[in-house]
Order: C-alpha cells, then structure tokens, then sequence
C-alpha cells in the first residue's frame, strides 16, 4: 500500500512538474491587438508592411514659386506639405534607396530625389507617378536642382560629374568632367541661363570651387576661388548679380556674377556653415551653420542683423525664405522651424523626423514601440495606432539601445553618455541615471522577473544593476566590447555577443564565465522564449544552435546583403527573423529551414528587428530614420 501510495504521488509531481515545464518552454501567446493606424504612418508603404513609425532624416527643404507647398527631402523619400496646415500631401519614394539631395519645380509639378546607389529619381508630383530614373551617377547623388522654368534638371554626384536632363523626356542632355571632386550644390540663376556649382575641396586647406556655366553650351563662364574648405552650398540673389556661398572655413562669401570679383567675406559663423539663401528682396541673406544656428545679414553692408539658435545637437540641413519673404524656414535632421524673421520668434514646427534608429523594442503588453535614435532621444509608440506618445531626450549623446521591462512600465536606454537611463513609460518621466560604465551603452536588457538590468559596454564590461533601487550588483568583465546581452528564461545566466564575432555565456548569480557558445565571426544574439535554442547571424545566413551541450547546428540560408546585422526569435520559438545590411528582413521556419520571406522597404541598414507578444507583427529599425511594422505570413 505504502508502495503504490508513494509511486501515485510521485506519478503526479511528474505530471505537475511537466505541466510547469510546458507552461516555461511554450509561453502563452496572447491574442491579437485590434490596430487603427493613423493616417501618416500609411503612405507609400512597400509591399508587405503595415505601417510606418518616423518620415525618415531630414536632407533638405524647398518651396513651390507660390509658397502653397513645402517639399521635405527626407531619408526615405520626398515629403509634400499644404504649407499653410502643415498636412502631409504625399510621400514620393522608391522605398531601397538612401535619398541624399532633392529638388522641386518652381511650379510644383514636378520633384527629384538623389539617392546613395546614384540614381536619380524624377516624380510628377499630382499623381504620385515616377516617371524617369537617371542612372548617370557613379557614386551618390549629392545635388539635383530645376532650372527656373523646371524644363531642365542638373544633377551632380560625388563622382564629380554634372548631367543635365530634359525633365518632358528623361533625356541626357549634357554633362561635364571638368570637376575633379565631388559636387555639394547647384543653384539656377533667376534667369535660367547660368547654373553655378560647388566642390568638395582637396585636403588639408585648399578649398573648394564654385564653376558658373552657360546652360545652352555648357561652357565654363567663371570660376571663383577663395574659400579654404568645402563649398557646402551657394544662391544667387533675386537679380541674378551676386552669388552667395558657404563652407566649411565658417565664412559666408558674396560674389559678383559677371567679374568673379570677392565682393564681401562674412566670418560671423563659429561651425562650418552649410546653407544660404537670400531674401525675396534681396537686402537679407539667411546662412546656416552646421550646429543649426542661422545668421542674418545685410547683403549691402555685410553687417549681422540677428541670430537664431535652431537645435545644436544637430547638424543644419537647409534654411529659405518663404516667397513672400515673412518667414523663415531652417531644417535639422529632425524638426523643420518656422520663425519671424522680424522678431527672431519661433512660429511653429514640423516633427515627426529622426535620425538612423538603433534599437526597437515591443513592450509585452503589446500595446507600446520603444525606439532609440543617434538624434539623442528615445521615443514610444502606441503600437496599434503608430502614434507617437512620447520623447525622452534627457540625452546629450546618442541613444544605442532600449528595453521595456516585464510589466511594460519602465523603460531602460543606453546611451553614448556611459549611462543607463530609467523611464516611466506612461508620464515619460526620467527616473533615474545608472552611472558606472566607462565607455558607451551599447546594450540593456530586463531580466525576465523585471528585478535586474545588464548592460553591456564599450568598456569591455556587463554590469547587473538592481531595477528597483539602481543598485550596481556586479561587473563582469570582458575581453571585448559587449554589443548584446540577452537573460535566459530564468534569469539566472546571460548571453553576451561581442565584436570579436563570440558568443559567451556568463553566470549572473557567481559572475563567473562559464562557456564560450559560439566561437566563429558573427552578429547579434537570440534566445528562444523556451530555453532550447540560440540563433546567431552569419553571412548571407543566420544560425540556429542547441543551448545545451549536444545537438548540431542548423544553417538556415537566404539572407541579403553580406552580414547579418541581427537577429530575433518569435515568441512561439517557430520562427527566426533577421536584420540585414541591404535594408531587408528575412523570415524562416525554425524546424524546417525554409525561407518564409525577404521584406524590402528601407533605404538602409536595419540595425534590429524583434516581433510582437502575439508573433503577428515584426518591426525593423534603420538607418533610414524609420520603423516599419511587416504582417507575418501565417504558415
């Protein structure tokens, strides 16, 4: 009796402990969250994407002849505004390709895009319709700009060459190779018949040249020389008379049109100054350096009118007037300000911009984004709607990583300041730094009973620091910067993949390294939600691996672009994503190594990836400033 007594109770802890263990390795996958995306995350999405979190980085900006539009050269595309209501029009983009320059017709009707691969891009701006891509350019395309009447179109490259085209046809027109470096900007005279273009100079101290040409010849009318640096960017006044430019030696140089003669040199700047616009009137030159600051000169008398102090965390990406010349607009990476250019007041801004994002993380709710950004600010998301809820930028450096813990009430960030910062995700309250690190964040993480931190540092070291009180409970250290950690499922060891291409698993209670997992080149870490398996990056490929010490090593093919940047399990341990070089993410099956798709949509780099609680939705973070939101094709 006793013995059948003591098999049936040992027959049921069996039961009781497997049921546990089930519970552990196939976590509840929660139902999924009904979503009502907002209108701006919707434009010109790629195919398979759902929404769009962020407009990408701003290159530059431009308005229509009759002030009624502003275009918005971003990053990802070009963005069209009533400029009156500040209301997104469209979005014009090829979606793969890194956008550096843009132009808008006088009259609206048409816009061009200059992107990193070199093409060209020519949209008709009413429809929505690409009508020519120009493909000239060797290397990116650093300047495209309309003649006055938008039937010609000049484009420049880092390869130093000039193409114009005929806007009506896509046909080349000519080009020239007399510029031995790269071409920053090129500006129409009012009258269409001369164009002026600005170099990249030689180094060190032998600036840059400004080249005036005859449109209908292509010759070579004055060359102007005086600058010690590169010629950022260049305007002719409203007369046609004086061409303005600025460059990387902080001075701002007036010149005349018809002698070449140096009329006037203004050194008011203490950065290098990067755009410069005259007036509709032509008495007031606007300059913008690249901490964002933007002067006001006479033009007569070279004298400084007034300073405005833009964003100095970012660089200056383009200052004009208004037709009308009563306002002033100046652009960063981020934010495009409207300002009085009487009183000096900031009227309004345009937001909604950032620059390459680092790191995206779902809360566990399902119900928030985090994402962190090198503009020095996180941001939260309301997963559902694509809203933006919040932005933490108590930051003066870049942020590298974020991550929501376990009841997806606080939020931690690593940053370039050597700190890991505390948030409350609701109020967006800044709760406390952890200071201790010597170099930059590069990685945090929650463990899973939201009771303690790791970081992982340039320093060479993981620290674990208690989430409640801030604490600093151990370092462990390391041979090589730390670019991920990752707790396993009961938060007593963690994962750590350093730049030396290594995986290493640490114990978090004794501190001790315990083994090495993986010890052959490769980028970012993941562990499955049950225990079993890690998944690493390779080339073209990522890697699936038994966590324990048996078993082999699967190879799942497929991937694009040459290393995988990172990589993400899903929540039900059947799927594996990828972030790749080229802007792509790939999907496979985990048990049968087939590829479920290759998603294309960014114009560069996605740095992560990871999915929803409910594996319905993936999002990807770029170096394109945005985040895209994919459906995950249902097996």
């Amino acid at each position: 009796m006793f013995s059948y007594t003591k098999s049936l109770i040992l027959f049921i802890g069996v039961l009781i402990l497997t049921g546990i263990s089930a519970c552990q390795l196939n976590p509840r996958v929660p139902e999924p969250l009904e979503t009502n995306y907002t209108a701006t995350t919707q434009f010109s999405l790629p195919n398979g994407a759902k929404a769009r979190l962020g407009k990408g980085t701003i290159q530059g900006i431009e308005y229509t002849a009759d002030g009624t539009r502003i275009a918005v050269f971003s990053s990802i595309g070009i963005w069209l505004y009533d400029a009156e209501k500040l209301q997104e029009l469209t979005l014009l983009t090829q979606y793969t390709d890194y956008i550096y320059s843009g132009s808008i017709s006088q009259d609206g009707t048409k816009a061009a895009s200059g992107t990193h691969k070199g093409n060209v891009h020519l949209w008709n701006t009413s429809t929505g319709e690409l009508l020519f891509t120009l493909n000239e350019h060797k290397l990116m395309v650093t300047a495209v700009s309309f003649s006055p009447d938008g039937t010609i179109l000049a484009t420049g490259g880092y390869d130093g060459k000039l193409h114009l085209w005929n806007t009506a046809t896509g046909e080349h027109l000519k080009g020239s190779q007399k510029h031995t470096h790269a071409i920053l900007d090129i500006s129409f005279s009012p009258d269409g018949q001369i164009h002026a273009t600005a170099t990249k100079g030689e180094k060190p101290k032998v600036g840059g040249t400004i080249y005036l040409w005859n449109v209908s010849t292509g010759e070579t009318i004055n060359t102007l020389k005086g600058h010690n640096g590169d010629v950022n960017g260049i305007d002719f006044s409203p007369d046609g008379k004086i061409l303005a430019s600025c460059s990387t030696d902080d001075t701002v140089r007036l010149w005349d049109t018809t002698t070449g003669k140096n009329l006037k040199t203004l050194s008011d700047h203490s950065s290098w100054v990067k755009s410069v616009r005259f007036s509709p009137d032509g008495e007031t030159l606007a300059s913008q350096s690249y901490g964002g600051r933007v002067l006001f000169s006479d033009v007569n008398t070279g004298e400084l009118l007034r300073t405005l102090d833009d964003n100095l965390f970012h660089f200056g990406k383009g200052v004009c007037f208004t037709p009308d010349g009563v306002t002033i607009t100046s652009a960063n990476h981020t934010v495009v300000n409207f300002w009085d250019p009487s009183s000096g007041n900031l009227l309004r801004t345009l937001g909604g911009y950032s620059t390459r994002i680092e790191s995206v993380d779902y809360s566990l709710d399902g119900l928030k984004i985090a994402t962190a950004s090198d503009d020095g600010k996180a941001r939260i998301w309301d997963a559902t709607t694509g809203r933006l809820l919040n932005i933490l930028d108590e930051y003066t450096s870049r942020v590298k990583s974020v991550h929501f813990s376990p009841d997806s009430k606080i939020l931690a960030s690593g940053s370039e300041d050597r700190k890991v910062h505390l948030w409350d995700v609701e109020t967006g309250r800044h709760i406390r730094p952890l200071i201790g690190h010597g170099g930059y964040v590069l990685s945090v993480r929650f463990s899973p009973n939201g009771r303690k931190i790791a970081s992982g540092s340039w320093d060479k070291t993981v620290r674990i620091w208690d989430a409640t009180t801030g604490e600093h409970l151990k370092t462990l250290p390391y041979s090589h910067f730390a670019n991920h950690v990752r707790f396993t499922s009961n938060g007593q060891k963690i994962v750590v993949d350093s730049n030396d291409g290594t995986v290493n698993l640490w114990n978090v209670i004794t501190g001790k390294h315990e083994r090495t997992l993986v010890k052959y080149p490769g980028n970012g870490v993941s562990i499955a939600p049950n225990g079993r398996t890690i998944v690493t990056g390779g080339h073209n490929e990522v890697h699936l691996r038994p966590f324990g010490m048996l078993g082999f090593t699967k190879t799942l093919k497929g991937a694009t672009g040459g290393w995988v940047v990172n990589v993400s399990f899903s929540p039900d341990n059947r799927t594996v994503a990828s972030a790749n070089k080229d802007g792509t993410v790939s999907l496979w099956d985990a048990s049968t190594k087939e590829l479920i798709a290759n998603f294309a949509g960014h114009g560069s780099v996605v740095n992560q990836v990871c999915f929803s609680p409910d594996g319905q939705t993936i999002v990807s973070a770029s170096q394109d400033g945005t985040v895209l939101l994919w459906d995950v094709p249902q097996k």
